[in-house]
């Protein structure tokens, strides 16, 4: 058979078609945006009640000192629509400071998909209806964290291994960790909220601290507190209403020695607070190392008690601790609050 340009042009009109079925242009990012930019003002309800040197007690300390991580997820899905952006206030922000999202220099602006639009990575065909915010602060999370893979089902989720600060001088360098999720976001509800997602950070930790009671007296000095068998690593997940720790593991004591013996009347009467793992431990033996100068010396003389510890995620609790030469008491009945 004789080949003319008419078979030729059937020929690639042909592979053309072919081609265009199989190889499909897929858009990387939503087809459509609205203009309309996304806003985020971080709403930290609650700081870390206590004096160690890395904790965040206040917003101005927020404000000048971190950067926040926000992931931004399509609904019910694990696909990203805003990967690891950084949050930072921007003190020179025109008309007034606030949160911004930084390239490291300036200001960077993202917007919010349109209705009816699909990202579709890989044929994913996923149609936008809402975004799953997450947050972490700091924006590099601090060594004993392991941020996890998110998960639509759980939220966000990330492990860690505390077993390096299980004592008080090691805990004055531990930075604390936030995190955040705020779910079923769109522009109205941006729009509802004043304008700017209001993204809440939560504490995954507790918080404990002792202060010596009245009822010790003005004789016994505390040297140290201990507490025997706490976990030092696990998993925490958090789905924006419900915080979960799992996966427990590892086996310390938290040793907590004052910066000056505690002793009533004088000004050191309190540990520092200290950041645990959270979990119904149910007794556990907490030991006080303490001295007495009354009628006669007694040096050294460590006296324990049986105390049941049930501490949640985002609470903060305060032991009273009433030392005597031959008993330990220990109340917390008025002393734990959110934080």
């Amino acid at each position: 058979m004789r080949i003319t340009k008419i078979h030729i042009l059937l020929f690639l009109l042909t592979a053309g078609l072919l081609a265009g079925c199989s190889h499909r242009n897929v858009p990387t990012e939503p087809i459509k945006s609205t203009g309309k930019e996304i806003s985020v003002q971080n709403n930290i309800g609650g700081f870390m009640r206590g004096n160690r040197i890395a904790s965040i007690d206040n917003n101005t300390t927020l404000q000048n000192n971190y950067d926040l991580k926000i992931d931004a997820y399509f609904h019910d899905t694990e696909t990203k629509y805003l990967n690891g952006k950084k949050l930072h206030y921007d003190k020179l922000h025109d008309p007034a400071p606030a949160w911004v999202f930084w390239s490291g220099s300036a200001q960077e602006h993202y917007y919010w998909p349109f209705d009816g639009a699909v990202y579709d990575p890989d044929g994913a065909n996923i149609p936008y209806t809402s975004l799953d915010f997450i947050g972490a602060c700091p924006f590099t999370a601090p060594g004993y964290i392991t941020p996890s893979t998110y998960n639509h089902a759980d939220g966000a989720a990330f492990t860690c291994d505390v077993s390096s600060y299980m004592t008080s001088a090691a805990q004055a360098t531990m930075q604390e960790y936030l995190v955040a999720v705020l779910n079923t976001q769109t522009l109205a509800t941006q729009t509802a909220a004043g304008g700017a997602l209001p993204m809440v950070f939560k504490h995954p930790f507790a918080l404990v601290k002792f202060v010596i009671a009245e009822g010790s007296g003005t004789h016994v000095t505390v040297d140290s507190i201990g507490i025997a068998d706490l976990y030092t690593g696990g998993t925490c997940k958090y789905n924006g209403t419900t915080m979960t720790w799992s996966s427990l593991s590892g086996s310390a004591a938290l040793k907590i020695l004052p910066p000056a013996p505690l002793k009533y009347g004088t000004a050191s009467t309190e540990t520092v607070a200290m950041m645990v793992i959270p979990n119904n431990y149910g007794a556990k033996t907490l030991g006080v190392r303490a001295s007495w100068d009354d009628w006669s010396v007694v040096e050294d003389q460590t006296i324990t008690a049986d105390v049941n510890f049930n501490w949640e995620a985002g609470y903060s609790y305060t032991y009273n601790l009433t030392v005597t030469p031959y008993a330990l008491k220990v109340d917390i009945s008025k002393f734990t609050e959110q934080w």
